[in-house]
């Protein structure tokens, strides 16, 4: 099963997502996955929801390995149609302030950490993006980064900015990177996404911002702040590399919700004195 989603070219992170659903399963009913039915996977799942208490976004990866499974693996297609699909959790995610931004920059005293985050930020990038990038992506003819190996092994250019490029400068000659923009402790490795999430939640945790903020806010929040300066968001979702602008629009939200100095046109009409 492994071997046919590495020939169709999933991502490494996917192939163990993909993998992990029907292990758990087959594991559940101890009994090889050709004789288990239809009714044992929905009760299975039930488990998981009920008594394991999964989110949705973890029923719907476990949903995914088992439907590659019976689909492309035991040639089974009838068993996916029984097997129903979690719909997503849509939720407004936490983005930062322009000042929280800045503040939270300034206090960064490590020079990796303190540029790493602020690519992070300023090209919008997930985590494991910023951790493939290599130094012959940074483009400063034309001001812009490659990313390579995106959500769905989709390249992308994003936006370099000018800043950025004097940050990036200076930190390549401080800290001489080889092959890969930020390397691991390991020779020849990148940088890995828990040593990420850690540079952040040290600063995090200096500055007092303890409200759910993550990795994943610095993407969210160059989103939000593009929006708001008027960008449109077609152009944010090719920045973001997303598929659907109904994934994107998830950030007309998150400005609604900032915008408390917005005024009410009826309170226009008739004002309150």
């Amino acid at each position: 099963m492994r071997q046919r989603m590495v020939l169709e070219n999933l991502s490494p992170r996917t192939i163990v997502s993909y993998l992990h659903g029907p292990r758990q399963l087959i594991r559940y009913y101890n009994t090889p996955p050709h004789e288990i039915t239809s009714d044992q996977i929905l009760s299975y799942l039930v488990y998981l929801k009920e008594e394991k208490q999964q989110k949705r976004n973890t029923m719907r990866i476990a949903v995914n390995g088992i439907r590659y499974l019976y689909k492309h693996f035991l040639s089974r297609p009838e068993i996916c149609e029984q097997i129903p699909y979690p719909k997503a959790e849509r939720y407004i995610p936490e983005v930062f302030t322009g000042g929280e931004l800045k503040r939270l920059f300034l206090g960064i005293k490590n020079q990796k950490h303190c540029t790493l985050l602020k690519l992070i930020y300023s090209a919008g990038l997930r985590r494991g993006e910023a951790c493939n990038i290599l130094l012959s992506d940074i483009d400063t003819k034309n001001m812009q980064v490659r990313v390579r190996g995106g959500k769905g092994r989709r390249d992308r250019y994003v936006m370099l900015s000018r800043h950025m490029l004097v940050e990036l400068s200076a930190y390549i000659q401080e800290c001489r990177p080889q092959h890969y923009l930020f390397n691991g402790r390991k020779k020849g490795t990148p940088i890995t996404a828990s040593c990420i999430r850690w540079a952040l939640c040290q600063a995090l945790k200096r500055e007092g911002l303890q409200r759910g903020l993550n990795v994943h806010s610095l993407r969210h929040s160059f989103a939000s702040h593009l929006l708001s300066m008027g960008v449109n968001l077609m152009v944010i979702r090719d920045l973001l590399g997303h598929q659907s602008i109904l994934t994107t629009m998830i950030y007309l939200h998150i400005n609604y919700r900032m915008k408390s100095d917005v005024v009410n046109p009826l309170d226009k009409m008739f004002p309150v004195l």
